[in-house]
C-alpha cells in the first residue's frame, strides 16, 4: 500500500492539474494550451495504470508466480507510454489543423498564470516521484515522475510561445510551438515503451552493479577457489546472480556448503533484493571448466 499512496495523490493532483489547464485555455483559446491539458489526461490514466500495477506487484510470491510479481510494473510503464504516443499524435494533428484554420490567441495574464501554477505543481511532484522511484526501485514511479517531468517542459514552452504570439501578433506561432510538444512527448512516450520492453526482457546487471559482484568475488578466489559461467539479470526491483564455484575435488560437502553460503552472503551487501545460485564443481575435472551457453544463436524449441 506504500507504493500506492505516491500514485494516489500522483493521480489528485492530475485530475486538478487538468482543471487548471482546462482554464487557462478556456481564457486564452491557445491551441498549445489545449495541447498542454489534453497530455495531463495521460498523467491520470498513466497514474490510475499505475495503481493497479503496483497493487499486483506487492502480491508476495506464490506457487504458479515463484518469483513475485514485480514485472507487473513494466506493463504500466508501457501502457503509459503507449498513451502518451496517443496523445500525442493527437495533439499533433489539432496543431496542422489550427495552422491550416488560424485564430486569434487572447494573452490573459490569469490564464498564463494558470499555466505557471501547473508547472510548478508538476515539477515538485515529478522530484518526489523521482526520490520514491530510486529509494523503492520501482519503474511505474519513475515512469510517471518522467512524464510529469516532460510536463514540466512543454508547459513552459507553450507559456513561452503564447507570450510570443502577445509580443509579436504571430498567431501561427501557437499552433507551430503545439506541434513541437507532440514531437517531444512522441519522443518521451517511445523511450518509456522501449524501456518497458527491455525490462521484461530481464536484462543484466549495469556495468556498476556487475563491478560491484566481481568485486566480492575476487576476494574469494585463490589457488583453490575459482569462478566462471558467472550470469546476472534483473526481474523487476529483484536481481539474479548464477554461478559456477571451483573447489578441490577432495573439499567435503560442508566445506563446499559454507564457501557457498559466506559468498551470497557477501553479495547480498552490495546488491539490494538479490537470490544467488551457487553451483559447486571440483577444479580437477576438465568438464567443470565448461561454460555451458543458453542456446544463444539458435532456438530452443
Amino acid at each position: 500500500m506504500q507504493l500506492r499512496r505516491y500514485a494516489w495523490i500522483s493521480l489528485i493532483v492530475a485530475v486538478g492539474v487538468i482543471f487548471l489547464k482546462v482554464s487557462a485555455y478556456l481564457l486564452t483559446n491557445s491551441i498549445s494550451l489545449l495541447s498542454d491539458a489534453l497530455e495531463s489526461i495521460v498523467n491520470v490514466l498513466g497514474a490510475t495504470a499505475a495503481m493497479w500495477a503496483l497493487a499486483v506487484a506487492e502480491q508476495p510470491p506464490d506457487d504458479e508466480h515463484a518469483y513475485g510479481h514485480d514485472k507487473a510494473e513494466f506493463f504500466s510503464s508501457g501502457f503509459e507510454g503507449a498513451l502518451i504516443m496517443v496523445a500525442a499524435f493527437g495533439i499533433s494533428g489539432s496543431a496542422i489543423w489550427r495552422l491550416i484554420n488560424p485564430s486569434d490567441v487572447d494573452v490573459d495574464a490569469i490564464g498564463i498564470g494558470l499555466a505557471v501554477l501547473t508547472s510548478v505543481i508538476n515539477f515538485a511532484l515529478a522530484r518526489w516521484l523521482f526520490q520514491a522511484a530510486k529509494k523503492h526501485e520501482s519503474i511505474a514511479l519513475e515512469a510517471d515522475a518522467h512524464h510529469l517531468m516532460s510536463d514540466v517542459i512543454t508547459s513552459i514552452v507553450v507559456v513561452a510561445g503564447v507570450i510570443l504570439v502577445g509580443i509579436t501578433q504571430w498567431h501561427w506561432l501557437d499552433p507551430i510551438m503545439a506541434f513541437v510538444v507532440g514531437l517531444n512527448i512522441i519522443r518521451m512516450g517511445w523511450q518509456l515503451i522501449r524501456r518497458s520492453l527491455d525490462g521484461l526482457l530481464d536484462p543484466a546487471f549495469t556495468t556498476d552493479e556487475i563491478a560491484q559482484v566481481h568485486g566480492i568475488l575476487d576476494k574469494f578466489a585463490s589457488n583453490d577457489i575459482s569462478f566462471h559461467a558467472i550470469r546476472t539479470r534483473k526481474s523487476g526491483i529483484r536481481r539474479f546472480v548464477s554461478l559456477h564455484v571451483l573447489v578441490p575435488g577432495d573439499w567435503s560437502v560442508q566445506r563446499g556448503h559454507e564457501l557457498s553460503e559466506e559468498i551470497e552472503s557477501a553479495l547480498h551487501t552490495v546488491v539490494a533484493n538479490l537470490h544467488v545460485i551457487t553451483h559447486l564443481e571440483p577444479k580437477e575435472d576438465p568438464a567443470s571448466f565448461i561454460d555451458i551457453p543458453l542456446h544463444r544463436g539458435k532456438s530452443v524449441r
